[in-house]
C-alpha cells in the first residue's frame, strides 16, 4: 500500500503528465527511472545523504537524467530533493505508473521467481496471463529465493503458484493427511 506522500506526489505527477498529453511517454520514462533507482540503491543513498547539499543533488540529477528523460520529470526529481522526499522516489514513481496503467486499462501483477527473470521471459508470462485473464497486463518481476524454483504470479486477488515451495508444501500436507 502506498504512503500518503507517494499517493499525493504520484497523483500530482499523473495529472501533470495528463495535462501535457505525455502520459504514455512519461509512464515509460517513469518505469526506467524506477528501475535505475531500484537497481542502484547507492543512488538513493546519495540523494538521502544529509551532508550533501540540495544543489549537489540537483546537479547529479541533471547530469544523470537531463536529455534522457523529459525535462518536467527532471524538474519533478528536483522538487523531491527540495521537499526532502527522495526516499519516496520509487514509491512515488510506482504510484504514478499504477495510475497511468489504470488510465490505459492495464492490470498490474507480480511474477515472483527464485532468480531474476529475463525481460523476454516476463513478456511471455505476461502474454500467457493476459490471454488467460482477457485483459492487458503489466507484470513486475520480484525475486524470492524461498520459492526454490518455478514462479508464482499474483494479479489482484488471484494467485497462480507453480513454485517448488508450493509443491513441497502441498506434498507435505498430503503426507500429513495420510498419516492420520
Amino acid at each position: 500500500m502506498a504512503s500518503q506522500v507517494a499517493e499525493r506526489y504520484g497523483q500530482a505527477l499523473f495529472e501533470l503528465a495528463k495535462e501535457s498529453g505525455e502520459l504514455v511517454r512519461w509512464g515509460q520514462q517513469a518505469r526506467c527511472l524506477a528501475a535505475v533507482v531500484e537497481e542502484n540503491p547507492q543512488l538513493l543513498d546519495f540523494f538521502n545523504a544529509v551532508k550533501i547539499s540540495a544543489e549537489e543533488k540537483k546537479q547529479m540529477v541533471n547530469t544523470l537524467f537531463a536529455g534522457q528523460v523529459d525535462n518536467m520529470l527532471v524538474h519533478f526529481l528536483d522538487l523531491l530533493i527540495d521537499k526532502k522526499r527522495t526516499k519516496h522516489t520509487v514509491e512515488i514513481l510506482r504510484q504514478f505508473i499504477s495510475l497511468e496503467n489504470a488510465e490505459r486499462g492495464v492490470a498490474e501483477g507480480v511474477v515472483y521467481s527464485a532468480r531474476k527473470l529475463a525481460k523476454e521471459d516476463v513478456a511471455r508470462i505476461e502474454q500467457a496471463m493476459a490471454k488467460r485473464q482477457g485483459q492487458n497486463l503489466e507484470l513486475t518481476n520480484r525475486v524470492d529465493p524461498r520459492l526454490i524454483s518455478g514462479i508464482k504470479v499474483v494479479i489482484g486477488n488471484e494467485v497462480i503458484d507453480g513454485s517448488m515451495k508450493s509443491k513441497i508444501e502441498s506434498l507435505k500436507s498430503e503426507l500429513l493427511k495420510e498419516s492420520r
